[in-house]
């Protein structure tokens, strides 16, 4: 059986991104970092997250906070997947899912040999 999270509270969020910009395959991009601080049985921890966010010049700045924000949850989306792949994925087919989505490699447009689409 598997055992029960301990109760958690958000006690802060701070999204930021940095103003320089550095090219990746899928364009220009600058570093995000989401800090997330909560309490947990008596605790108070810190998570900090950096993630690519895409360079676009008619974002704002919390546009480009939010943008920030939902890639971090994709990463943590993944990082859950990857704990436990589908039989089907292996762990580089996994880590290559993220990077593309993330926009950090070009996705790729035709399946691997052997796999469906």
């Amino acid at each position: 059986m598997a055992s029960r999270l301990p109760s958690a509270k958000l006690t802060d969020l701070v999204t930021t991104v940095d103003s320089e910009v550095f090219a990746a395959p899928t364009g220009p991009m600058a570093w995000g970092t989401v800090e997330i601080s909560y309490t947990s049985e008596g605790l108070e921890p810190k998570v900090t997250i950096r993630v690519p966010v895409p360079v676009v010049a008619a974002q704002s700045e919390a546009q480009q906070r939010a943008e920030a924000l939902r890639r971090a949850r994709k990463l943590i989306d993944h990082a859950c997947t990857a704990i436990q792949p589908e039989e089907s994925q292996d762990a580089e087919e996994v880590l290559e899912g993220l990077a593309e989505e993330l926009g950090i490699r070009p996705p790729r447009t035709s399946a691997k040999p052997g796999r469906r689409a």
